[in-house]
């Protein structure tokens, strides 16, 4: 009798350990990793500015449907035409249409590279 009584509380035993190692949750993302997130934003140019102070460069581009976005510029962002010519921060200039992409990190929108379509 303590023989089965052993066994069946190996087996449980067992069971419970094979269990609880199938349930351990694994992350799909290394710990502590930044994600981005990144879209397009087509719209036309409201202004292009850059603080004296600073340097910053933004611009501001509101959609067809009224939505308005800053866009923060950094040294690395690309400007193109439509036939992929380069353009500089100082040619944008308000009302030209243009195609934002840009990544988002925490609660701010960055430019990656801008497309006038004029």
């Amino acid at each position: 009798m303590k023989k089965i009584l052993l066994a069946v509380l190996v087996v449980v035993c067992a069971s419970a350990i094979a269990y609880a190692e199938g349930s351990t949750p694994k992350a799909t993302e290394p710990v502590g990793a930044v994600i981005e997130a990144s879209g397009v934003f087509v719209g036309t140019i409201v202004g292009a500015t850059e603080e004296a102070t600073t340097g910053q460069k933004k611009i501001t581009v509101k959609s067809d449907t009224g939505e308005t976005k800053i866009f923060p510029f950094a040294e690395t962002v690309k400007i193109v035409d439509n036939t992929f010519n380069a353009v500089t921060f100082n040619q944008l200039k308000a009302g030209d249409k243009v195609s934002v992409e840009y990544t988002k990190e925490g609660n701010t929108e960055k430019a990656k590279t801008v497309t006038v379509t004029k």
